[in-house]
């Protein structure tokens, strides 16, 4: 409906534009149609008027006159009466007949209610969690990947072509460590001593893993003639690929998977010179010193960064002559742009904020628009029970794992508390409310509203009633009206989730929707002695069951018949 009266006002816009002949009004000029909160100012408002005084030379009431005078008669057949409010705003009175009758293509769209081809096929590189396979996965990577994998099926559903990636940070100093970390607890299990290094992994995984080890080497690792290099390099390996399998496990048990796992080792790394620079990373050097982008100072090689929008210069290569992070994410991201990606979109956390510049100040100096990329975010998660801030694990002893939450509250719970709140805001999970079947909870919430749904049918079915979309002018109680028009706003509120990064959108929409329904319930029977109302109100309550499946579908979250 929405589109509808957008377009309306559009082409009463472009008639305007066109008799003026003023060139300050711009062609395809935006419209913003809203609905109001206050029904008095009617079924749907725009500020358009406003907008459009300065060029026109005239009061927005003037213009807003302007503009209803130009609306064509097909779209004036649409309102009972059009206002002039305020400093300008029109409002619009729409038939309730009108708005019903559009519940027909709710229903005939079915699960595709609310898509779209906005996205027009635009490749589209998702990259997010990407934990380092040293242990296992917080709060704070739930929060990502819940947050990462709903927006990968909402950009999907407007009609972008996305690929989700996690890329496996397994070289560096971090992989070292571990290894280290592995091959002293393996060393102690011989009743040897243990000189675990002082940023080392000290979790009891970390023994289970040694243990793991020893079960298949025995002590060959310790044997004479082994070196030890060799075998901290074994314990590495052998960490980093059980930690990711266990990561990938943890993912899968919220219901988060991947097209790609890219491995910085395996393919950013591989055909390493002589120097132990890769081919791939030198060749991303070799890019930005032809472009001027390099200088040399203190020994060591330095990208202009200022020079690209960035607050000051960085080391890629130190004076030892290694790589640093920085260096190995700049070439990361151009290969991520070489296979064909014209928008990426990274999920970070709150921490890494200061990367973001530096990034696509090196994207723009490899001669790409820093548009290209844009990063998501997340705050922290704070866990809660009764009150009091859980920071304890049993299993990882200083922090509380993903796999613990969810196996305590749930997958859809879990994934829903995650996505209540803006990824720009902190996050407070509280268990015991996650755990109650209340209307407190909000995904049971929602969740119930379907399987009441479900019900009414069922005791439809029993009687004999089908649901039929004959007379929806039936439907003309406030609370109906005010449903369809919300239902009918779906689509847009799905193209603004996607526009802004945003599925939070998506969850408080749904639990407005769920709100107005289960007072719809409580005050009025579906089912009545009235055949053609019931079955014209089962029919409504299948359009509000599409809805809120197709929503919930976005989010990940499943939806139970019974409850």
């Amino acid at each position: 409906m929405i589109a509808e009266i957008k377009n309306a006002v559009a082409q009463a816009v472009e008639c305007v534009r066109r008799k003026s002949n003023i060139s300050s009004v711009p062609e395809n000029l935006f419209v913003e149609v809203q609905i109001p909160k206050n029904r008095e100012f009617g079924d749907y408002s725009t500020n358009v008027a406003m907008i459009l005084a300065r060029p026109l030379q005239k009061s927005p009431r003037e213009v807003a006159a302007i503009i209803i005078d130009n609306l064509s008669q097909n779209h004036r057949a649409l309102f009972k009466s059009i206002e002039i409010k305020g400093p300008g705003f029109i409002n619009f009175f729409v038939h309730e007949a009108v708005i019903t009758s559009k519940l027909a293509d709710i229903y005939n769209s079915a699960e595709s209610f609310g898509r779209s081809t906005a996205g027009r096929g635009e490749k589209v590189l998702l990259e997010f969690v990407s934990a380092n396979p040293t242990g296992a996965l917080h709060m704070g990577h739930a929060r990502n990947a819940a947050v990462g994998d709903a927006l990968a099926r909402i950009l999907r559903a407007v009609g972008y072509d996305v690929t989700t990636e996690y890329y496996i940070n397994d070289a560096g100093r971090q992989v070292d460590m571990l290894g280290r970390s592995v091959f002293e607890r393996y060393k102690e299990s011989f009743g040897l001593d243990a000189r675990m290094p002082q940023d080392g992994y000290y979790g009891e995984y970390i023994k289970s893993i040694a243990g793991e080890i020893r079960s298949i080497k025995g002590d060959e690792l310790l044997s004479e003639g082994s070196d030890e290099k060799d075998s901290i390099r074994y314990c590495a390996g052998f960490a980093k690929q059980a930690l990711l399998e266990q990561i990938k496990g943890e993912l899968e048990e919220l219901g988060v998977g991947f097209d790609n796992w890219y491995s910085e080792e395996a393919e950013l790394h591989s055909g390493d010179g002589a120097d132990g620079i890769s081919l791939k990373v030198k060749s991303v050097i070799g890019e930005l010193e032809d472009r001027g982008a390099l200088y040399k100072k203190d020994g060591a090689l330095w990208f202009r960064a200022t020079e690209y929008g960035d607050s000051q210069d960085w080391v890629l290569v130190k004076s030892d002559g290694t790589g640093t992070y920085f260096l190995n994410d700049i070439a990361y991201h151009g290969d991520k742009l070489g296979r064909g990606a014209l928008r990426l979109i990274n999920i970070w956390g709150a921490d890494h904020h200061g990367h973001v510049k530096r990034l696509k100040s090196a994207l723009k100096a490899l001669g790409f628009e820093d548009s290209m990329l844009e990063v998501v975010l997340i705050q922290f998660v704070r866990l809660m029970r009764d009150g009091v801030e859980v920071k304890m694990s049993k299993r990882a002893g200083n922090y509380v794992t993903m796999s613990e939450v969810v196996e305590e509250v749930g997958s859809d719970v879990a994934r829903f508390f995650l996505l209540m709140r803006g990824t720009d805001s902190h996050l407070d999970f509280d268990l015991e409310l996650a755990k109650r079947e209340s209307a407190e909870n909000p995904v049971f919430y929602i969740q119930y509203a379907n399987a009441r749904i479900r019900s009414v049918f069922k005791k439809a079915e029993a009687a004999g009633i089908s649901p039929s979309p004959d007379h929806l002018e039936l439907l003309t109680l406030p609370l109906e009206i005010e449903i369809t028009k919300k239902l009918l706003m779906f689509p847009d509120a799905l193209r603004e989730s996607a526009e802004l990064l945003s599925p939070h959108k998506i969850v408080f929409y749904l639990q407005d929707i769920a709100s107005d329904f289960h007072v719809y319930y409580n005050k009025n029977r579906i089912i009545g002695d009235d055949h053609t109302l019931s079955q014209t109100r089962l029919f409504f309550a299948e359009c509000i069951r599409a809805v809120v499946r197709n929503g919930l579908g976005l989010l990940g979250v499943s939806i139970p018949e019974r409850m």
